[in-house]
């Protein structure tokens, strides 16, 4: 689970009915110099949990290849997606503030308020 002081900064990018997006930045070792990063569209329930919906990051899958966690997705689907033309941090958040909207629309149609089963 991702906590808010995970992030090096967050905002909010919208909200849809009473749900609030927001978007956090990860990066190590820092955000002018990344080596690994993740950009998160995310809502946070009244209890703390934060819900990611989308995630860009570098991780450790396919060498390090900057790809998509699609969270949205319905459950069965491969919320991998390796085949997107981002080339680095700054290109993944713009990406996940472009589609924020469409993204958590679908998450809220497909899973609610909750967290993406499997």
């Amino acid at each position: 689970m991702t906590r808010n002081s995970d992030f090096e900064y967050l905002y909010e990018v919208g909200r849809i009915r009473s749900t609030v997006f927001q978007i956090g930045t990860r990066a190590d070792p820092s955000v002018n110099k990344p080596e690994s990063f993740a950009v998160i569209l995310f809502f946070e329930l009244s209890d703390g949990t934060v819900v990611e919906v989308a995630k860009v990051d570098n991780a450790e899958h396919d060498e390090g290849t900057i790809h998509v966690d699609r969270y949205y997705r319905d459950v069965g689907a491969d919320i991998k997606d390796f085949n997107v033309d981002i080339d680095g941090l700054w290109e993944g958040e713009a990406y996940l503030e472009q589609h924020w909207q469409q993204f958590a629309q679908t998450h809220l149609d497909n899973h609610g308020r909750a967290t993406r089963d499997s």
